[in-house]
């Protein structure tokens, strides 16, 4: 029987062997000439980091004054759109199409693995499990609109910095950046508030919730465009490229590169 195993371990090692790449790298420092993008990588992390945050602290309420209210993913989820506007203006819709899913699926992810623990048993000397609840144990419909919202929304607003980009020759990025944050923006607001509130509360409750949420997030655009200008063009240089996406599918979901 031993002597089975061991003829079985060695033809599966020679297997292995057989199959091997023919190039092998044995100093990780050999990897770096073959690294073109080295910046998409950690933009690509930062921006899924930044999308499951907002949705975990999006439940908090804070008064902004004038009778507005916004939640605390108002004030994170902006960063968001602002990478998204740096990854499309450096890399292209393709590339940036490819993040979007991403944070999309590692946020349900986190999402199933959050509702999996909330319906775990609790200890009875525990006494927490209203307050878990309560924090993280989101209704389905408020997930449906948060997750809606992103995809359009992020996908609308790409799609526009792509185009514009093209047809302004890649000048006056203030301008693009601005317009695809107030249009993706509007579209973003107004798909999580009908979602997530019609027939729960009234119509002008919506309509405060969408513009306070909306204007945040332009205002957080305006504000940090000097550091986009300032990004895009560290980026581009480090990277030596600068994509212009003239004969792309902008179908969002074609996860190719063309």
């Amino acid at each position: 029987m031993g002597a089975v195993i061991f003829s079985y371990s060695k033809f599966i090692i020679c297997q292995c062997k057989k199959s091997m790449p023919k190039t092998l790298i044995s100093d990780p420092k050999e990897l770096l000439p073959k690294q073109q993008l080295k910046f998409y990588t950690p933009l690509a992390m930062l921006f899924v980091s930044s999308f499951i945050a907002v949705n975990i602290v999006v439940q908090k309420i804070v008064p902004v004054g004038a009778g507005l209210l916004l939640t605390a993913g108002d004030f994170v989820y902006p960063l968001n759109y602002i990478l998204s506007m740096i990854l499309v203006e450096v890399y292209g819709y393709a590339l940036s199409r490819r993040v979007i899913w991403s944070a999309f699926i590692c946020n349900l992810v986190v999402v199933l693995v959050i509702l999996f623990s909330v319906i775990l048993p609790e200890a009875d000397s525990w006494g927490k499990q209203e307050q878990y609840v309560m924090i993280l144990g989101r209704v389905p419909r408020i997930l449906g609109a948060s997750f809606s919202a992103f995809l359009i929304g992020e996908f609308v607003g790409t799609y526009i910095l792509a185009k514009i980009k093209v047809l302004m020759s890649g000048k006056h990025l203030w301008f693009r950046t601005l317009s695809a944050t107030c249009i993706g923006q509007m579209v973003d607001s107004i798909v999580f508030t009908l979602i997530a509130f019609v027939g729960v509360i009234s119509w002008y409750e919506i309509l405060i919730l969408s513009f306070g949420a909306y204007w945040c997030k332009v205002i957080y655009q305006l504000l940090l465009t000097p550091v986009i200008y300032m990004l895009a063009s560290f980026l581009k240089k480090r990277e030596q490229i600068d994509i212009f996406d003239r004969n792309i599918n902008f179908n969002p979901f074609n996860l190719g590169l063309k």
